[in-house]
């Protein structure tokens, strides 16, 4: 699946809690309650790629027109997406994690893009499958599972 098509068809967080994990994922049905040791996804730009380090960054800072046209095109297009995702869809009792999750699937898409151009379709584009479907890929445990809510 193309990542535009996976951005249009997103059902964004409708189906939290829901997911049953692959191999080398962790699903849980209940965020707040979950004891362990973890690594938040980045929710910005400007942090780090927790998976290839700088190797996709590096592709998005050589320049090539198409690829940064195709990496703000799919950034703008997920934006609007997000917007029917109501206030407050995440929120466990003070926190609410909603605007966090945005920003994950923000830069999920970004990386995704990246990991497409680069012909290295792997953990970005399985992680904006796992948007697609509703869920939030949110985190890493200390082995590199990946925690699924």
């Amino acid at each position: 699946m193309m990542v535009t098509e996976a951005i249009e068809g997103a059902r964004w967080f409708s189906a939290v809690g829901t997911y049953t994990a692959q191999p080398g994922q962790l699903a849980v049905s209940d965020l707040q309650n979950f004891k362990g040791n973890i690594n938040w996804l980045p929710t910005s730009r400007d942090q780090p790629d927790p998976i290839h380090g700088d190797a996709l960054q590096a592709l998005l800072k050589q320049g090539e027109p198409a690829i940064q046209a195709e990496v703000l095109k799919n950034y703008r297009l997920t934006l609007q997406s997000l917007r029917t995702v109501p206030d407050g869809t995440l929120r466990f009792v003070a926190t609410d994690f909603t605007e966090a999750a945005k920003g994950a699937a923000l830069y999920c898409v970004r990386m995704a893009t990246l990991e497409m151009r680069a012909g290295c379709a792997g953990f970005w584009v399985g992680a904006l499958e796992i948007y697609r479907q509703g869920n939030w890929p949110c985190a890493l445990l200390a082995d590199g599972t990946l925690l699924v809510y």
